[in-house]
């Protein structure tokens, strides 16, 4: 019985050395959490199967990038920062426009003695297929805005019509004219997905 006894509390004291090995390799931490749930990017706005804007809103869609991506050339690139403005905009890119886009009118600046008006409204175009953006003042944050090849065009809520052709931009582009165009009927090549320009606020306290 004796011999029974050692060899059952050799036993014994093996698994608690073990035990106490264990431990000391996790320097009985704790597991670690399981990550928090991941917010995916969300399309705001649709031309083709393979090109799109995109947000990742965090609590609210303002104030957080907006990306063009063409997933068919590799290209994710950065546009501007989404503008309460931009929510819901009538936009219209032809589909069948390669090279020439633009994206939403964003406010910018707002801090003019007019109230914001037409003292930071700035249009971002692209005239390489997306992979760059530039800025250009623009009329108005709230006009519907269409391109189609080189020519852009905003319709206000009269259907006045005002336009430029975006291959024709002049060195002082803050300077750009947006004449009045008489008689206007917009068609579009290849119609895109979407016309309207949307983000859905995915976080706590947030905002559309």
């Amino acid at each position: 019985m004796r011999k029974l006894d050692l060899k059952f509390a050799w036993r014994l004291s093996l698994t608690a050395s073990a035990l106490a090995l264990s431990a000391c390799a996790s320097g009985g931490a704790s597991p670690p959490l399981a990550p928090g749930p991941v917010i995916p990017p969300q399309v705001a706005y649709r031309i083709d199967d393979h090109r799109y804007f995109e947000i990742t809103p965090e609590e609210h869609c303002y104030g957080d990038m907006l990306y063009f991506v063409d997933t068919a050339k590799g290209i994710r690139s950065e546009v501007v920062k989404f503008d309460a403005v931009m929510n819901r905009t009538t936009l219209i890119i032809d589909a069948a426009n390669d090279q020439y886009l633009v994206a939403p009118v964003t406010r910018e600046s707002i801090n003019c003695s007019s109230g914001g008006g037409g003292c930071g409204d700035k249009m971002p175009y692209s005239i390489d297929g997306g992979r760059t953006w530039k800025r250009v003042w623009a009329p108005s944050p709230y006009d519907k805005l269409h391109i189609s090849g080189t020519k852009v065009y905003q319709i206000d809520e009269d259907n006045i019509t005002r336009g430029f052709d975006l291959s024709s931009l002049p060195l002082s582009e803050d300077g750009i004219r947006w004449p009045f165009i008489h008689g206007f009927v917009f068609k579009t090549h290849i119609a895109p997905v979407d016309t309207k320009v949307l983000c859905k606020a995915q976080g706590k306290g947030s905002q559309q």
